[in-house]
């Protein structure tokens, strides 16, 4: 009991830091209400603070990605380009960067965290945003660069976070653990997918059949999925 005693009293001078010590001082009052809040009982450890607001960027971007590919979806599904295919494929990538986004969203509040979806991301330059914006017109071949253009921004943008968490005095394996295992390997195959088919693109549309070539292709991307 004295040893009890003796470990609650370090524990509770030893730093303003700890959630009993937040109990402590609210059981001590005679009077206290529940709405007092637990400021230090909650799941935040670690480094995890430095790199909260680095991961609600990337998933309101993942969210913008989503919606994104899933106008190009529709664009190609439409009566018009009836592109089944691209239709696909896009609607593909766009349920993957939705998926993403909310599998970040539950690492950030398990984490601790709170999820701001004002928080707009800041490594978008004027440049990226003129030439990644979807235009009126576009065909099978733009549309293709312009993904593996974003998709390559974002691959980017997971790395750099990354290098974040592996800093010596702010180091969190939690986070680089979950950006490995949730983004590297499969970020890594759709780009080399992507990039495969934008040079595929530009020998068919350079053929004398480009049409017949790009109805082909389309019916691939059909099968393939």
């Amino acid at each position: 009991m004295k040893v009890f005693v003796v470990l609650s009293t370090l524990m509770v001078a030893a730093s303003a830091t700890y959630c009993y010590r937040n109990v402590n001082e609210i059981c001590s009052k005679s009077h206290h209400s529940s709405d007092v809040p637990l400021k230090n009982c909650n799941a935040t450890y670690g480094h995890f603070d430095k790199i909260h607001s680095e991961l609600e960027q990337y998933a309101n971007v993942q969210i913008e990605a989503s919606f994104k590919y899933l106008l190009m979806s529709s664009y190609f599904g439409n009566f018009m380009s009836n592109r089944d295919g691209f239709k696909g494929f896009y609607r593909k990538l766009s349920d993957q960067a939705w998926d993403d986004a909310k599998d970040l969203i539950n690492f950030i509040t398990q984490r601790g965290g709170n999820m701001n979806f004002n928080d707009e991301a800041k490594f978008w330059s004027d440049d990226d945003e003129k030439v990644l914006q979807i235009k009126d017109n576009l065909s099978e071949f733009d549309s293709m660069s312009n993904v593996l253009d974003n998709y390559k921004k974002l691959a980017d943008e997971a790395l750099k976070i990354h290098a974040e968490t592996a800093k010596h005095t702010e180091a969190d394996g939690s986070v680089a653990h979950y950006l490995e295992e949730r983004f590297f390997n499969r970020q890594a195959k759709t780009v080399h997918t992507l990039a495969g088919y934008v040079n595929d693109l530009k020998r068919f549309f350079s053929a004398p059949d480009a049409s017949l070539a790009v109805f082909l292709f389309d019916e691939y991307l059909q099968t393939s999925m």
